[in-house]
């Protein structure tokens, strides 16, 4: 009798130690199982963040870049087109930036105020040509009409609006381009008149001349072109009564006084589509 009770406790069946290694096993492979799929989860919900992260900074330049645009440009400056493009680009970057952070309800009161904008802007409506006299004005218009240009090529590749809709949009801020690159001009003619530098002013005056007709395909700057061929004459009959004036002196004043003119040297379409600011 006492051999047969100490039979299980001195060895245990094959079967017994076959089983618990299995447990092991598989309580291992489990294991790893759930730290994988902990890593892997971890992972995507980093580059989500990431991503939303870096989606919500490029949302946020870019209503800042059309929020300062709407401050920079004079009013009626604008075509209307153009400013129902810029302020639906508004709108529908506040509503993006209310699903992105819904916290912030400043995102929602700014897609309201531009949206009771919007409703107010008339298609066709007359418009009078706006006379830029500031040259710190002008530099910061000459940006903020790249960053347009530069959002209406990125809204056409991306087929947000059409062929047609981009180059009507293209024209009219090349347009509005030439229209500041000749006021910079004028304010350098003016400022040399001034100092009766005739040569100069002169100068300035051909430059703006030869920009207008650069584009005057359609005789769209026919009554710009002459009067600005009016005052080179009058000037010219100033520089013939002056024979003092030599031409050493205005060459030497013109070196020292195109800083703005030049800063309109390389606005061409296709410098502007170098950059992109909206990828």
């Amino acid at each position: 009798m006492l051999y047969l009770r100490q039979i299980p406790v001195k060895c245990r069946p094959p079967a017994v130690k076959s089983l618990m290694s299995i447990y092991i096993v598989f309580g291992i492979i489990a294991l790893i199982i759930l730290l994988a799929g902990y890593a892997f989860i971890s992972h995507t919900l980093e580059k989500r963040r990431v991503r939303r992260q870096r989606l919500l900074g490029a949302l946020r330049l870019r209503e800042r870049n059309f929020k300062d645009m709407l401050v920079a440009f004079p009013p009626h400056f604008l075509p209307a087109e153009l400013n129902l493009l810029v302020h639906r680009a508004l709108i529908e970057t506040c509503e993006q930036l209310v699903q992105l952070d819904p916290r912030n309800p400043g995102y929602q009161a700014d897609a309201t105020h531009y949206a009771a904008q919007l409703s107010n802007i008339k298609i066709g409506a007359e418009r009078q040509r706006i006379r830029l006299e500031n040259p710190t004005q002008i530099k910061e218009l000459r940006r903020h009409l790249e960053e347009l240009f530069r959002f209406v090529e990125q809204q056409e590749q991306r087929k947000l609006i059409t062929p047609l809709q981009a180059a009507t949009y293209r024209e009219q801020v090349k347009r509005l381009a030439l229209q500041a690159k000749v006021d910079a001009y004028l304010i350098q003619a003016k400022l040399a008149r001034q100092q009766q530098k005739w040569r100069l002013a002169i100068h300035f005056l051909t430059l703006a001349q030869k920009a207008l007709k650069g584009e005057n395909t359609n005789h769209v700057y026919d009554k710009q072109i002459a009067q600005l061929n009016d005052s080179i004459g009058k000037l010219q009959d100033n520089l013939s009564a002056r024979p003092e004036i030599t031409k050493e002196a205005d060459e030497v004043a013109s070196e020292t006084s195109t800083p703005l003119s030049k800063e309109w040297e390389h606005l061409e379409q296709d410098e502007w589509k170098k950059k992109q600011l909206y990828d």
